[in-house]
């Protein structure tokens, strides 16, 4: 992994073959002490695991795909994981075989084939993921926010 800021919070990642793609992102992310942030990228993998999640179990229906893939879109955001502070990467790609083809989903993880290209830009703000009871992944809650079922804060009175 190499990376290199180009200002304003902006920073231009380079993954070589083999990088693993969400530990990379996760580990800029600690090193720059990012708390909120933007991924957008391309590239190519070895392999993938990737998933839809199904809204009526709310689990995750995995698949690997291990083959070369052209990555066509990769997108996705860093928060942090409120349990334990460290950096959370939530991410989606498009990917494509030979066949160009097209599958979508969630990474789970992704090993880098000839390169990945990955812009960041990185937010004066800490976004938090939070476990939730009634959700089947860490909720992202924004600032000010409160968790599901807690009631919002009080307001100011208006005068």
């Amino acid at each position: 992994m190499h990376y290199h800021p180009l200002g304003d919070g902006r920073y231009m990642m380079r993954l070589d073959p083999g990088d693993e793609v969400i530990a990379s992102l996760r580990q800029f992310a600690s090193e720059e002490s990012v708390t909120a942030g933007y991924i957008t990228g391309l590239g190519s993998t070895q392999s993938a695991v990737m998933s839809w999640l199904d809204p009526e179990s709310g689990e995750y229906l995995k698949r690997k795909l291990d083959e070369p893939m052209e990555v066509s879109n990769l997108t996705g955001s860093i928060s942090i994981a409120a349990d334990d502070g460290r950096p959370f990467v939530h991410l989606h790609a498009v990917l494509s075989p030979r066949e160009l083809l097209a599958y979508s989903g969630h990474i789970h993880e992704a090993r880098t084939g000839a390169v990945m290209e990955i812009f960041i830009s990185t937010f004066d703000v800490r976004l938090e993921r939070h476990s939730v009871p009634e959700k089947p992944f860490p909720w992202l809650v924004l600032p000010g926010e409160p968790l599901p079922g807690e009631d919002a804060p009080d307001e100011a009175p208006q005068e």
